[in-house]
């Protein structure tokens, strides 16, 4: 679907035109898909599947004030959350905003699925105020309360009710889907602000430092390119450029090349004719048996099985 259509689909959506909105986007690197339920004109819950680490961002199409309230369900995201500040999100945390980013979303593991709330005060009738008046929701309040932003683990009793609402599209419980984003509204306006004391905190520099090493060091994973000599690049410690890079993609760096190097191996076994020597070789393994231990130990399953089933699982579909 190209970004125009994408970006004209939301805004029917979002105008009232449909309750529900499902929407598949490829994207340069891979793809999203979005699932929209219309809470009340102006309150949006929003489910996103992400398969890419770039998402474009469209705050220019946001008509007017927005208040956004994130929760990870699984997969890392980065939010800027000042000029020159990020943070990390991963499972079970929340990121409240009453900010639109203007940087594009950032997805370090290219993998990543979570609900969003949008609040537009501008789109709301009467009847929003009504039934927010209804069940005391003072949506002012909250956007006064996180002006600054906040990310913080969802408390007990929200994660309950984030575990209610579907994983993927479903319009037979609209109703229900209805009541629990206004339960979890009302909890948020109900309690005092929850700081950011369990997040971690970069630079803008510091981002872009863990960004760098991780694109030189997955430029060609045949390739073993030290830490050390990077970090000495880049004129900054080892030490340093270590823990940006864990900030940032929630592993340490030997942990997310293996991943990476598996990952890529697991695309030329299914899409190449490339040996499996051939394939160790081009993922950093000269030794084919130490390759065929370690993609096991990811995959559960030999290459050359992995391989059989993928070609097997091609032709039935």
């Amino acid at each position: 679907m190209k970004k125009d259509k994408a970006t004209h689909d939301v805004g029917l959506f979002m105008s009232g035109a449909s309750d529900i909105l499902t929407l598949h986007q490829e994207l340069s690197d891979g793809y999203m898909d979005l699932t929209g339920y219309s809470i009340l004109p102006g309150i949006f819950l929003m489910l996103n599947d992400i398969h890419t680490q770039i998402i474009p961002n469209r705050h220019n199409s946001m008509p007017g004030d927005v208040f956004l309230i994130n929760y990870c369900m699984d997969g890392r995201c980065e939010f800027k959350i000042s000029n020159d500040n990020y943070s990390y999100i991963d499972h079970g945390l929340m990121n409240v905003s009453s900010t639109f980013p203007h940087d594009d979303f950032y997805y370090p593991s290219s993998e990543y699925l979570g609900y969003e709330i949008y609040i537009l005060p501008g789109l709301f009738d009467r009847m929003t105020a009504d039934i927010l008046g209804l069940f005391s929701i003072d949506i002012d309040s909250l956007f006064q309360t996180y002006a600054n932003g906040a990310a913080f683990y969802a408390p007990d009793a929200v994660l309950k009710m984030w575990s209610t609402l579907p994983d993927e599209p479903d319009s037979s419980h609209l109703g229900q889907i209805r009541l629990t984003t206004l339960q979890i509204l009302k909890y948020l306006c109900d309690h005092e602000s929850f700081s950011s004391t369990n997040t971690i905190y970069l630079t803008k520099t510091q981002a872009m430092l863990a960004k760098k090493l991780k694109e030189i060091l997955t430029a060609d994973l045949s390739r073993h390119i030290s830490v050390g000599s990077v970090a000495a690049s880049l004129h900054v410690s080892e030490t340093s450029l270590k823990r940006y890079f864990h900030a940032v993609y929630g592993m340490n760096v030997s942990q997310y090349l293996n991943c990476t190097r598996m990952a890529h191996a697991a695309e030329l076994l299914a899409d190449s004719r490339l040996s499996i020597a051939d394939i160790a070789r081009e993922c950093g393994y000269a030794n084919q048996g130490r390759f065929a231990n370690v993609f096991r130990t990811a995959y559960s399953m030999k290459p050359l099985d992995y391989r059989r089933a993928a070609r097997m699982n091609k032709k039935q579909s």
